[in-house]
């Protein structure tokens, strides 16, 4: 966050410089005053440096601005602000965009501040090449003292929903496009907050969480995909206290700039997490039956990280022979993987064109 006496106009763009991601921002007709707040790094920067009207961002990982913010002065706040949002991208995607960013800083720099800088750029920009990838992280439903649900032949939910999830890591991992993490890989039964702050401590940008549903009518069958309900939302912020999830927003930020950054963080999480649901549906469909609404919303706690897009998986009915008969055989687990891999790609193609277009 960027605080002034006037409006801050300013500019952004990418590069990379000696294989590390930075983002150059130009604030043309300011300065940064000599004794300014310059509060310590965290999340994706890991430092910068200040030269007059530029500042220069090294990153870990390759970002992009995903929003600006301009904020007028208020009676809590008497400065003019400016909120730079960035949000973790693909390297592939952060070397497309940096390619395109090259020759408009050149062009930018000429206009603004002369030829001499200009001549200073490199020609080409060299392109980032961290083995960065997305993070996925699937979460086998119980375990261990908590069996979940049971079919008519004896098969345990726990055990059902654990090969699958694991039939989904190979799926992923075959594209070498993702790090995906299981919260178990056993028999083992893992508190709820401690899935959830898993996903978090790994950086997921996504979290599935596996079940197999159970129902009184045995003629109930197929998957159902559930996001976070109206009444989970009002839930978040506490359980987010108490859990200590705390939401990537600079020290120092002022109390109104933090509410409003918080407020667009659990709205974009919740949107993800909508978009990923309508996505994978109709590719559950291709692999077995779906409920009739299969994009359904509850109140489930595994679904409460207020950054972290999440989905609860029923991948079928256990109650129901014909969805016990597919998940007990590893083909018919294989196709709900193969199914949840193409919603998953699908999900992170649309997210790269998007960063991309920004």
């Amino acid at each position: 966050m960027f605080s002034s006496d006037e409006p801050v106009d300013h500019e952004a763009f990418l590069f990379a410089d000696e294989n590390t991601p930075k983002i150059d921002v130009r604030l043309p007709g300011s300065r940064v005053a000599l004794d300014a707040d310059t509060p310590p790094t965290q999340g994706g920067v890991d430092s910068y440096e200040i030269r007059g009207s530029e500042i220069i961002f090294s990153l870990n990982t390759p970002m992009m601005v995903s929003r600006t913010l301009d904020l007028s002065p208020t009676s809590v706040e008497p400065r003019y602000r400016l909120v730079v949002d960035l949000v973790r991208v693909a390297p592939v995607r952060f070397n497309m965009a940096a390619e395109q960013d090259a020759e408009t800083r050149r062009t930018y720099i000429a206009s603004r501040e002369g030829q001499a800088e200009q001549a200073s750029l490199p020609e080409e920009t060299p392109a980032y090449a961290a083995p960065e990838k997305y993070v996925v992280v699937i979460d086998p439903g119980h375990g261990g003292r908590d069996p979940g649900a049971s079919s008519h032949a004896g098969q345990y939910e726990k055990s059902i929903v654990l090969k699958a999830s694991q039939a989904i890591k190979a799926v992923l991992e075959r594209s070498g496009r993702y790090t995906v993490h299981l919260t178990r890989n056993d028999d083992r039964y893992i508190e709820h907050e401690d899935r959830v702050s898993m996903a978090r401590n790994w950086g997921a940008d996504l979290f599935i969480s596996v079940h197999a549903d159970a129902a009184a009518n045995s003629g109930v069958s197929g998957a159902t995909v559930y996001t976070l309900s109206a009444r989970g939302e009002r839930r978040v912020d506490g359980t987010a206290r108490s859990n200590g999830w705390d939401l990537p927003i600079e020290d120092g930020t002022s109390q109104e700039v933090s509410g409003i950054l918080a407020d667009l963080i659990k709205r974009e999480t919740k949107s993800n997490s909508s978009i990923f649901a309508e996505m994978l549906t109709p590719e559950l469909a291709k692999a077995g039956p779906i409920v009739r609404n299969s994009h359904r919303r509850e109140n489930f706690f595994v679904l409460l990280a207020p950054d972290v897009p999440a989905v609860l998986l029923e991948i079928g009915f256990l109650t129901n022979r014909s969805d016990a008969a597919r998940l007990g055989t590893q083909a018919g687990r294989q196709r709900t993987a193969e199914a949840v891999g193409r919603a998953i790609d699908a999900y992170f193609d649309r997210r790269d064109v998007l960063y991309a277009a920004n």
